[in-house]
């Protein structure tokens, strides 16, 4: 049987294909060597949010937090193998190693556990995700060690009657995901420490955010390391000793377990990329605005690709990819892609941050509303934030929103239609908005804006 789409991994942008190109009416197979769901569902998004609605939010009992975050990704991923069936695409266990591509059939090898499979079709999309960044120094191989792509499945961090449960815990990073894990575990009573290796924390948000968040983490007493290079890990004690430099002074850090969170990078190695003649570099799959790579009739989407590595954004290069395949176009505006953190309080982005629009020469004004005149706000004793707006000059068309405060990642979806449309200012404010609610302070910020243009 000739397919008309073999698709390689069941994450987000996998499975989401498939669904897609089955309402196409096409024949496809997804090749998934793990669990369907990918890292997201499995261990990255999905279990965070699930602590963190436990720890940070509340809203359950410490005590049964590991059982409900297994309850939840089951369910989840019992939900995407459902899809996949009443969506008539075959699923496979298995390796899959790219075999030919040159011809106008693609060729997969898949290793199952009766044996090797080959997969003929038209049409063949990469979606083979991301992994935490390996960092290489003596000891890295000791027990207690883990990436920041596994450390949501080590239950001595998240089980409270876990024997042996960790007490202490390092992170290196400051990106989203050392940022997420540092903030949860400290909610929950555990001695944290942040190794960053620069000065930077969430390097790619907004300077004010950035401001904020670094206030934030000392408030919570969270200790952080600048400009720290790990030299080697020995074990002392039952617990992790991480020696390293900072700033050219000796320092130790003592621990029982070291989340190696430091950045994500694209998986590449082991699915035959190497000589399909697939353009790629070490920042991930070479793709046009199609997510077409440089094979006609084979793509790639996610966390594979590089770029933003975000759950929502594979999902809708799969769309782009599949309109494509059907004949049709859609196109991934850039400048209008939200991105959530899961700290406390939440934090919410889309479009240009101030330094970002400085940087293109763009003339724009921006408006700033605090959480602390929102009434909802104070009647849920969540105050804290702002949410802060950037808007075109002259035209006074919504060039970026920046939000921390609470539900800030619920709330960025109004300003993502915004942004990704082209509306003005004036648009969006003279929309009704009710009250009370926090998505005023939105409005407010427009207000604000329209009192300068």
């Amino acid at each position: 049987m000739i397919y008309d789409l073999v698709i390689l991994g069941g994450g987000p942008g996998g499975y989401r294909a498939a669904e897609l190109a089955s309402r196409e009416g096409f024949k496809i197979a997804l090749v998934e060597k793990d669990r369907l769901g990918g890292t997201c569902l499995n261990r990255g998004c999905i279990p965070t949010k699930s602590y963190y609605s436990d720890v940070v939010g509340k809203l359950g009992p410490l005590d049964a937090m590991w059982e409900k975050k297994e309850k939840v990704v089951g369910k989840l991923r019992k939900g995407v193998s459902t899809l996949m069936n009443r969506s008539s695409v075959d699923v496979i266990e298995g390796e899959g190693r790219i075999t030919d591509v040159s011809q106008d059939v693609k060729r997969l090898s898949v290793t199952t556990e009766k044996g090797e499979v080959v997969l003929e079709s038209k049409r063949l999309l990469i979606a083979v995700g991301a992994m935490s960044r390996p960092l290489s120094f003596p000891g890295s191989d000791l027990e207690g060690i883990v990436g920041g792509d596994w450390a949501v499945t080590d239950r001595s961090l998240w089980d409270p009657f876990c024997e042996n449960g960790a007490e202490s815990v390092a992170v290196v990073g400051a990106g989203v995901i050392a940022v997420e894990l540092a903030g949860i575990l400290k909610e929950m009573g555990k001695e944290v420490t942040l190794l960053k290796h620069s000065d930077q924390i969430l390097r790619r948000s907004d300077g004010e955010i950035k401001k904020k968040v670094k206030q934030l983490v000392k408030k919570r007493k969270i200790p952080t390391v600048d400009f720290f290079r790990i030299e080697k890990v020995v074990r002392e004690d039952g617990r992790l000793i991480v020696q390293g430099e900072a700033q050219g002074e000796s320092m130790q850090i003592g621990c029982d377990r070291l989340i190696l969170a430091a950045s994500m990078v694209p998986i590449l190695k082991g699915y035959g990329l190497e000589e399909s003649g697939i353009a790629f570099t070490d920042k991930g799959i070479e793709v046009d605005e199609f997510m077409e790579t440089s094979v006609p009739g084979v793509f790639a989407v996610g966390d594979c690709t590089g770029g933003a590595m975000l759950a929502h954004l594979a999902e809708y290069q799969a769309l782009s990819a599949v309109e494509r395949m059907a004949g049709r176009e859609y196109r991934i505006n850039p400048d209008a892609i939200p991105s959530c953190i899961f700290f406390d309080p939440e934090i919410a982005s889309v479009g240009l941050t101030e330094e970002e629009a400085a940087e293109r020469g763009l003339d724009f004004v921006v408006g700033r509303v605090f959480f602390a005149s929102n009434g909802m706000a104070l009647a849920m004793d969540r105050s804290d934030g702002f949410v802060k707006v950037l808007a075109d000059r002259e035209s006074g068309r919504m060039l970026g929103v920046h939000i921390i405060g609470p539900e800030a990642a619920t709330l960025i979806s109004e300003a993502a239609l915004a942004v990704d449309r082209g509306l003005t200012v004036k648009e969006v404010a003279y929309t009704v908005h009710p009250h009370p609610t926090l998505s005023e302070c939105f409005k407010d910020s427009l207000f604000r804006i329209l009192e300068e243009i």
